[in-house]
C-alpha cells in the first residue's frame, strides 16, 4: 500500500499528464482503521470476503462448531475474539510466517 508522499507524487503525476479534473478517490487507510476500531458509529456488523471458498467454509465451519456448543452468540463472539487474541501475538504471526513463506521474523 502506497504512503502518503508516495499517493501525492502520484496525483502531482496524473495532473502534470493533464488528468487533474478526472474522478479520484482519496481514501486514509490508518484513519479509517482507528474509527473501524474505535466504533463511534456503533456499528454491529463485521463482514469478512475471504476470497477463497475452503476458506470461507473453514470459517464457517469454525463459526457453528463454537455457536452449537456455546448456545449465545454474545458469548461466542466474545470467546473468537478472546481465542484470536490469546493465541496470535505478533512473535506467534512472525514465526508463521517465516514457516509458510520463508519470511524473516521482524
Amino acid at each position: 500500500m502506497p504512503s502518503k508522499r508516495a499517493a501525492l507524487d502520484w496525483l502531482r503525476f496524473e495532473v502534470e499528464q493533464g488528468r487533474g479534473d478526472e474522478s479520484c478517490h482519496v481514501v486514509d487507510v490508518a484513519k479509517e482503521q482507528r474509527e473501524r476500531i474505535k466504533n463511534d458509529k456503533r456499528k454491529t456488523r463485521f463482514v469478512l470476503d475471504c476470497d477463497d471458498p475452503d476458506l470461507c467454509s473453514a470459517f464457517e465451519r469454525e463459526k457453528d462448531r463454537i455457536f452449537k456448543r456455546v448456545r449465545n452468540k454474545v458469548v461466542m463472539l466474545g470467546y473468537m475474539i478472546r481465542a484470536w487474541e490469546e493465541s496470535l501475538s505478533d512473535q506467534e504471526l512472525d514465526r508463521m510466517m517465516a514457516e509458510d513463506e520463508g519470511v524473516e521474523p521482524r
